[in-house]
């Protein structure tokens, strides 16, 4: 069971970094990549549902690296996805973005593009 599924940030607040972008590795310590051979990257984000009190942390992978982004930053995310996924009688959910930028960049008009592969493309100005 893996399906990707869209997630509607309209119903999200909150998107704060707790936990500062790194690389992701395997059990060896080797990076992972994605089909492509981009570097996979994993930052920890604390997010609520719009109207409630409780917040949660998800770990969002992305195949950029979230330039600008620390603990404590206020984020956004392009083309955020969830996927349901079960191993052997575990089960859970993978979070997964295009890229993570600081929110003030966007305003600002600093952020890059980044398509969903990972890779930065130019913005148009």
């Amino acid at each position: 069971m893996n399906s990707n599924i869209p997630v509607d940030l309209t119903r999200l607040t909150g998107l704060m970094c707790v936990s500062a972008p790194e690389r992701k590795t395997n059990l060896d310590g080797d990076p992972r990549k994605d089909r492509e051979g981009n570097q996979l990257w994993v930052t920890g984000l604390s997010v609520r549902r719009n109207g409630t009190r409780k917040a949660s942390v998800i770990d969002v992978q992305t195949a950029a690296e979230p330039v600008g982004v620390t603990e404590g930053t206020l984020v956004a995310l392009t083309e955020p996805e969830v996927s349901l996924w079960e191993i052997e009688g575990r089960h859970g959910l993978s979070w997964r973005a295009a890229s993570i930028y600081a929110a003030t960049a966007r305003a600002s008009g600093d952020t890059p593009a980044v398509t969903s592969s990972g890779r930065t493309k130019q913005a148009n100005t």
